[in-house]
């Protein structure tokens, strides 16, 4: 066996991880658009198969992470990896705490609060770190990850958008290409994206997103606070994860709240796929047991299934 894989079921895309068997080495990502109508579940299986036969690993050693409800984990221990099925399951903050043990961005003998937004809602869980047992958890769907993409489009509409009205087709692409820009905006000043505008093109700033955003950001910040602050549990750090943590302007306000109790980690969309891939190297024949910091790391993209060549960066 030449590799482990860890694979994480967003409601975005499928993220894959591949690391050498000991664990210590991440050797790739990769990122998997899943197909319209086409079933998740059965589209995330597919994608272990793919990941271990070119990357000479075991599927029966792969780990599969998928959403789960985030109130349904308090009692229970997030790392626990669950096995009968036709591949290995693990929840999603286990798989985080996972990442940031092995990582050590976090101390062994504290509870942190993971704040996790996504597409459909936020959630906060409070976890202790040694044990991977879950405190409290609690989650919200007024405050969505989708909502930056969703007030990006209706602002590039209102401002460059034609008089015709939108075709299926044209409205799923430019939702897909304001969704990608989101993603490029955490990186670049400026992205450009195609859509059904004057001139074909348009420009989405870094400065336009904060300003549609600072209000809702600040809000779920607040929300936060409140949240980790009223709770039961004392709280030693509060770790940022999901798509919108790459953002620069929710970096910003959570850090202004949290100061140097705030850990951000690289890629947060990506920490539960290689979360998962660790879970799997240490459930295979891996000596290691954790927590122990990881000796090496190279991140050497994988060939992405589905890009977006009608964008551009600026």
């Amino acid at each position: 066996m030449r590799a482990v894989v860890g694979i994480s079921l967003g409601a975005s895309a499928i993220r894959a991880a591949v690391m050498d068997p000991m664990g210590r080495a991440l050797l790739g990502t990769e990122s998997v658009t899943v197909a319209r109508g086409r079933d998740r579940l059965e589209a995330a299986v597919d994608v272990v198969d793919s990941v271990c036969a070119r990357h000479g690993a075991d599927r029966e050693t792969a780990v599969l992470v998928v959403p789960d409800e985030p109130r349904s984990r308090v009692g229970t221990i997030s790392l626990s990896v669950h096995t009968g099925g036709c591949v290995r399951l693990a929840s999603e903050l286990g798989a985080q705490l996972m990442y940031l043990r092995m990582r050590g961005l976090v101390e062994s003998g504290s509870t942190i609060a993971v704040v996790d937004m996504g597409k459909s809602g936020t959630s906060v869980s409070v976890v202790d770190v040694a044990t991977g047992f879950v405190k409290d958890a609690t989650w919200t769907d007024r405050y969505r990850g989708s909502a930056f993409a969703d007030s990006v489009r209706e602002h590039l509409l209102a401002a460059y958008g034609t008089a015709e009205p939108l075709s299926d087709n044209d409205s799923q692409l430019l939702t897909e290409g304001v969704e990608w820009a989101m993603e490029m905006i955490a990186l670049h000043r400026v992205v450009r994206v195609g859509g059904p505008f004057v001139g074909g093109t348009v420009n989405v700033w870094r400065t336009t997103v904060d300003r549609l955003m600072l209000d809702y950001v600040t809000e779920a910040a607040d929300w936060v606070s409140d949240v980790v602050r009223r709770g039961a549990h004392r709280v030693d750090a509060v770790v940022l994860a999901g798509g919108p943590a790459n953002l620069p302007l929710l970096r910003g306000v959570f850090a202004r709240e949290w100061g140097s109790a705030l850990v951000m980690p690289q890629d947060p969309q990506s920490i539960a796929a290689t979360g998962a891939a660790l879970l799997a190297a240490r459930r295979s024949e891996s000596p290691f047991s954790a927590p122990l910091p990881v000796v090496s790391t190279r991140s050497e993209p994988l060939p992405v299934v589905s890009t977006q060549s009608r964008h551009a960066l600026v």
